[in-house]
């Protein structure tokens, strides 16, 4: 085998798709939720299935030097994964724990989510025995019926809120229904915040009123600041995505918000598909005249949902692109006849609401019948990353030095 003396310079590798993460958005979305709250309210950036495909170590530490207060997790082992790569603010496991979770949770300083009595009691004992202390937040419901404490077990949250060993200096609930706009809707939402409401005003009166009581998803910060309390969540909104969906009624636009993902990838085949030709697996298009076909980069492998066929665009010299039948694994065909001299290795705005509105990603949610999280935590890994930070197109490795982020380290708190 005869290779080069010199060999091919890593960093020049052509890409055939990638997604772009724009950390400036985060923070000014961050800064505009900061100006919606009151000034003592903290801001809780959610950073759980990979920060829902932007990258957890990036956004959490872009969130941190943007002025956020809290991150939020769902499982313990993303929460250890952030300790072990130096990050230091506050760190909620929003799932709840089991018993095996109890050294780990101690061990990497991470605030636990207690949704039962045994298990609560279960921490407390452990903490006694072995001379330790942590942290937890109780999960009470309110109708979204999925995990915590129902919010009239007083006897219960009065237990657990007053364990010796184990410090429960938060409360929370979960909003189900605030982003929907008909009556019932808002009433269920009503409800939700009033029995929180009164559940921590009841708690105060008795004089353990948690420190930090939390409620607000995205739509719930926006729409109800009577759900703010003392920490909001806004995980849709500091993303830059519209809880209210692609097309917003009126009052509901928020055009501060800056989508942080964007989705790329480039043209790897034209070709003329004669009148009659149906184009893709099942030949659901079929070309009702001679069309110019580009063969786009991008597929269901890279997380571009393949669910709807003949629906939805790209975007190519600030054309739109009609899709052409089914999304494949690793490629989508699409029109582009109105762009005569279109050529191989031009770059396509798959997912870009700042290029076109209609190519959002709450567009794209929409023509799926889906939420805007489900597009962005399907992206998959194989897509190069990257990174927008103070006006720069940079690599991770750059960004790395730009945030001080140290090496991995199995066990980072036992040194300090």
């Amino acid at each position: 085998m005869n290779l080069s003396k010199l060999p091919p310079d890593l960093n020049l590798i052509t890409r055939p798709n990638w997604i772009e993460i724009n950390l400036d958005a985060l923070a000014s979305n961050i800064q505009f939720v900061r100006k919606s709250i009151p000034k003592s309210t903290k801001i809780l950036l959610p950073v759980k299935a990979d920060s829902y495909g932007h990258g957890s170590l990036a956004c959490a530490y872009a969130a941190k030097f943007a002025g956020a207060d809290f991150l939020g997790v769902a499982h313990l082992s993303e929460g250890m994964l952030l300790r072990q790569y130096g990050m230091d603010l506050p760190i909620l496991v929003l799932g709840p724990c089991i018993p095996a979770d109890f050294p780990y949770l101690v061990e990497f300083q991470l605030t636990s989510a207690l949704s039962d009595l045994k298990t609560a009691l279960a921490f407390d004992k452990y903490l006694e025995e072995n001379g330790l202390s942590c942290n937890a937040h109780l999960a009470i419901n309110t109708g979204m019926h999925r995990f915590g404490i129902r919010f009239d077990d007083f006897d219960t949250i009065r237990q657990i809120l007053t364990l010796k060993h184990l410090h429960v200096d938060g409360m929370f609930t979960h909003l189900a229904t605030a982003d929907m706009l008909d009556k019932n809707s808002n009433i269920s939402t009503q409800r939700q915040i009033d029995r929180f409401s009164n559940l921590v005003e009841l708690l105060a009166n008795e004089g353990i009123r948690p420190q930090i009581c939390h409620c607000s998803s995205s739509a719930g910060t926006l729409r109800h600041p009577e759900s703010h309390f003392d920490m909001v969540r806004p995980g849709l909104v500091l993303y830059g995505y519209n809880p209210m969906g692609a097309t917003p009624p009126e009052g509901f636009e928020y055009p501060e918000l800056k989508p942080v993902m964007t989705i790329k990838s480039t043209i790897r085949n034209i070709h003329e598909v004669p009148t009659g030709e149906g184009v893709s697996y099942g030949q659901y298009w079929v070309a009702q005249q001679p069309t110019k076909v580009a063969t786009i980069a991008i597929g269901y492998g890279d997380g571009y949902l393949r669910g709807e066929y003949n629906n939805g665009y790209v975007l190519i010299r600030n054309q739109l692109c009609p899709i052409l039948g089914r999304v494949c694994m690793d490629a989508t065909m699409v029109d582009v006849s109105r762009i005569p001299d279109v050529q191989i290795g031009e770059t396509v705005e798959v997912v870009d609401g700042a290029a076109d509105a209609r190519i959002s990603m709450e567009a794209v949610a929409e023509a799926h019948h889906t939420i805007p999280y489900e597009i962005t935590s399907r992206v998959a890994r194989r897509l190069y990353r990257k990174y927008i930070w103070k006006n720069r197109l940079i690599r991770w490795d750059d960004l790395k030095e730009e945030f001080h982020i140290p090496p991995f380290t199995s066990y980072p708190l036992r040194e300090k």
